[in-house]
């Protein structure tokens, strides 16, 4: 009998917890800009030096977890310039601690190798120079590179460079990082991707690119066809994104904060969200839409975008959107905020049929939620028909509007800011044509978001405000 319970107990205790989970161990490495490579590894050979040190200590720590099965690597304090690209295999987190930053080296310092232009690729690193590895969804898993107050990934203004580069992944999060200094490539370029979390990262600095449409976050698919994606252990085989919240982040001065600049034919990311965002200070359209499906974008903030050839730059652009809830969005200082038109790629892509948006009368009327301020046009323009933008091929979306009540430079070019100017000025209020609750629910968002832009005394003369 004691025997039988004895057995009882041992079993209970497998079926608990399994055998695997019990000799399972996390490994934690911790490193310094000083630190050695593990075990000592590459420092013996004649390509280590001054210009390739950090590259071959971090390098070392990814190729041990990956013999490890995953697991932790720290970056203390202090300053990691990269020469060459690192490949990151699944179930491993790299924390960046307050102080640590990354460097985009560019100089290796042999004749051996050049320097490369990304950081970061998420793939094993035993696979990272093979060809044709990896297809749909059936890549690297669970990979976070999370930071801490002042960690930095500073891509050191190097022509095309990419910070992160996450292809045919699952379960990816990129969280607390400043992310500097970009110069015609992206700060993280994401193709074939399911459930990915980008969030309170700041993505700041970039010089303009001969093109003005580099993105900070670019959503691709990888396809030879549109030559968005270079990363050779890809299949090429066209996945789209599916799953990636881009949440709570600030995008300061860059040609575009997010958006996919090609599609594949008949490839759609799906469920894209992009919330609670701050976006300043951008050259093109800040938002690309191109080819979404069930993509939400909500609660952000848009302000300060260069108005371009006739004030025609928009706050977001979409082509291609299926199904979008575009809401609750405050934009500022924008000609307009938002406008949806047919789209056909040129050159590179242009194989692929003319891409077309669906909108249902409920998607319309979530984009009337939306707020400008300091406006050109107060409505998001929907063009149905291929390179038809009068009017008579235009949908006119009306949304809230504001401006102002601060004086603005002669040379402005908003005549709508002076009318309003001089309306206050002869103590008259502004016709007012949205409800009590709609007004209440404005004038809320506004304080909230601008509390430097609304003028109590306005707001307590006109009583129907």
């Amino acid at each position: 009998m004691q025997k039988f319970l004895l057995i009882l107990v041992v079993l209970t205790l497998w079926v608990i917890y399994p055998a695997n989970s019990i000799e399972a161990k996390v490994e934690i490495y911790t490193i310094t800009p000083n630190s050695d490579t593990y075990n000592g590894e590459f420092m013996g050979d004649s390509t280590y030096n001054k210009h390739t040190k950090h590259y071959y200590l971090i390098r070392s720590y990814l190729e041990q977890l990956e013999e490890t099965g995953g697991g932790t690597l720290v970056l203390e304090k202090g300053t990691y310039t990269v020469s060459n690209v690192l490949f990151v295999p699944s179930d491993v987190t790299i924390k960046l601690e307050d102080g640590a930053k990354i460097v985009n080296g560019n100089e290796t310092g042999t004749s051996q190798f050049d320097a490369d232009k990304s950081i970061f690729q998420f793939i094993r690193p035993s696979l990272g120079k093979e060809e044709g590895v990896y297809g749909k969804y059936n890549g690297e898993k669970n990979i976070s590179i999370i930071g801490s107050g002042t960690a930095t990934i500073d891509l050191n203004f190097e022509k095309d460079g990419i910070a992160i580069i996450a292809g045919h992944n699952q379960n990816i999060r990129i969280k607390n990082i400043n992310f500097l200094n970009m110069y015609s490539g992206h700060f993280i370029e994401i193709d074939a991707t399911k459930d990915a979390v980008i969030s309170n990262n700041k993505f700041m600095n970039s010089i303009a690119s001969s093109t003005e449409i580099k993105e900070a976050i670019n959503i691709d698919t990888p396809d030879k066809l549109t030559n968005g994606w270079s990363s050779k252990w890809s299949k090429f085989d066209k996945t789209p994104n599916s799953n990636i919240s881009i949440d709570s982040n600030i995008f300061y001065d860059l040609d575009r904060a997010i958006g996919t600049h090609k599609y594949s034919g008949g490839k759609y990311h799906d469920h894209i969200i992009i919330r609670n965002n701050k976006i300043e200070k951008m050259r093109q359209d800040p938002i690309r839409v191109l080819n979404w499906s069930n993509a939400t974008i909500e609660n952000n903030t848009f302000k300060n975008v260069d108005p371009g050839e006739n004030n025609a730059n928009r706050g977001i652009m979409a082509s291609g959107a299926i199904n979008p809830t575009f809401q609750n969005n405050v934009f500022e200082d924008i000609p307009r905020s938002m406008q949806f038109t047919a789209w056909k790629n040129s050159n590179s892509g242009s194989e692929y049929d003319v891409t077309y948006n669906e909108l249902s009368e409920e998607n319309k009327e979530a984009l009337s939620t939306n707020t400008v301020i300091n406006y050109v046009e107060g409505f998001i323009r929907i063009n149905p028909k291929y390179k038809k933008y009068d009017k008579e091929h235009t949908e006119f979306i009306p949304v809230k509007t504001a401006q102002s009540p601060v004086l603005p430079e002669e040379d402005s070019g908003y005549p709508e800011k002076k009318d309003f100017m001089k309306q206050n000025t002869n103590k008259e209020c502004p016709e007012n044509t949205f409800s009590f609750y709609e007004n209440l629910f404005h004038t809320k968002m506004l304080l909230l978001y601008f509390p430097n832009h609304w003028n109590m005394n306005h707001r307590e003369m006109c009583q129907n405000i």
